[in-house]
């Protein structure tokens, strides 16, 4: 593992929300161990907290991720997080660049893409690439990773796992904003959910996905549920505007939306903010096509089985599961963070509640930035590298094809396979 004496140099490549979280945690963990260099984002208001923030100078700032790759290397690291269709062309010319690279989930949108991100995990190995599964890093994953390990309940028989995004946040982010079309994003099994398959994966320690099974659909969010004469293509002009659940208005004084913030004090501002914003339109009428709900069944090569839920119409955004073994059962779930144990010998049920204070992903955002440096700075393991992450993208890009083919199983342990002895590394995952 690299190894950096000093202060450890970053160049934020997108400075939204993600990019920000990261180095917030630099900042309030590693004040005197991190400084940034340069950023790289055409939003004029980001540039300019880039300046006030960071100190920055005009000639440390860029407008694209290629005008900062034009440049010599300005870092050790380089944190992508763009948006996600950009995210292979920054890891091509940032490794090729020579920096380490922080890099935002979906690693890659498609398989083909994927194939070329393995290629590069290969082709610079002596560059360190974390990807950012911040999930394998929480608390809460782990504390149940911790129980399995220990084996009291016998070996994993199977396992049931369920997403809920959340009806308003599906909303903002999956109908209205930038990850509503697989196009210009990804598919909802891959930009959400990716790390879901990654912590199936990390729950099971050594085993390999062998087949995935997959159903879904664009069920309520189309222009089927659309009406003209009742209904208008900006919720400031629908007269179902005060009744209706998705309604902008609603949804964004309700607080539930935290990464956007609009000035909703009057009928003015209202109008001003969301009468020609794409986050007014109404979710009936947009230009959205990924899935808005979708199950996957899964076959992992240790016999064990999964059932993966992912839908928009939940009341709130969180995780649960139920991981069900030979000796006992583990239901567990999140906000607020509990895991249940029951033990079938005994019938004995324990209850324990995690201290979960920090918000970014349920302290994941933190563990993850901090298990970064400390591998970084010192050598300690890491275990969310780029190589780690290529299954569990293939296993959510391989659900989508699935889906779309009606549920048709598809053998992700041969894509991986063919992938690998076409001259790629295969991951010792034992070490994780």
């Amino acid at each position: 593992m690299k190894t950096k004496q000093g202060r450890v140099t970053f160049s934020a490549v997108g400075l939204g929300g993600r990019a920000s979280a990261y180095l917030s945690v630099l900042h309030e963990i590693y004040p005197n161990d991190h400084q940034v260099v340069a950023v790289a984002d055409p939003d004029p208001i980001k540039q300019a907290r880039a300046r006030k923030d960071y100190g920055l100078r005009d000639n440390q700032i860029f407008n694209t991720d290629l005008e900062l790759m034009e440049q010599p290397r300005l870092s050790d690291v380089a944190v992508i997080a763009t948006q996600d269709k950009l995210h292979l062309r920054g890891v091509q010319g940032l490794l090729a660049k020579g920096y380490d690279l922080i890099l935002e989930k979906p690693v890659a949108t498609t398989l083909e893409e994927l194939k070329q991100v393995a290629k590069l995990s290969k082709s610079f190995p002596d560059q360190m690439v974390a990807v950012c599964h911040v999930l394998r890093h929480t608390l809460f994953f782990g504390k149940i990773r911790r129980i399995l390990e220990s084996d009291w309940f016998g070996p994993v028989v199977s396992i049931q796992h369920n997403e809920n995004i959340g009806y308003y946040h599906f909303a903002h982010s999956y109908v209205r904003g930038p990850w509503n079309n697989e196009q210009t994003s990804g598919p909802l099994a891959l930009t959400k959910s990716c790390h879901d398959m990654d912590i199936l994966l990390y729950l099971l320690g050594d085993a390999h996905c062998r087949h995935i099974s997959s159903y879904g659909d664009l069920s309520i969010f189309n222009r089927k549920h659309y009406d003209p004469d009742t209904m208008a293509p900006m919720c400031v002009d629908c007269p179902q505007n005060e009744s209706c659940a998705y309604s902008a208005p609603r949804v964004y004084s309700s607080g539930k939306i935290k990464s956007m913030v609009f000035d909703l004090s009057s009928k003015d501002k209202v109008r001003e903010n969301l009468g020609t914003s794409p986050y007014g339109r109404c979710v009936y009428h947009c230009d959205n096509n990924v899935a808005d709900h979708q199950s996957a069944a899964i076959e992992f090569d240790n016999g064990v089985t999964a059932t993966f839920n992912l839908s928009a119409f939940t009341a709130t955004a969180h995780r649960s599961l139920k991981v069900m073994c030979q000796f006992g059962e583990i239901r567990a779930i999140e906000k607020p963070y509990l895991i249940e144990t029951t033990d079938f010998r005994t019938d004995q049920t324990t209850v324990t509640e995690l201290d979960v204070h920090d918000r970014g992903h349920g302290g994941g955002d933190k563990a993850f930035m901090k298990d970064f440096m400390e591998s970084y700075l010192h050598g300690a393991p890491f275990n969310s590298t780029l190589e780690q992450a290529i299954e569990s993208h293939a296993m959510a890009l391989l659900a989508e094809e699935s889906r779309k083919e009606n549920g048709n199983a598809k053998c992700v342990s041969e894509w991986m396979q063919e992938l690998w002895q076409n001259g790629q590394r295969k991951t010792d995952r034992t070490q994780i």
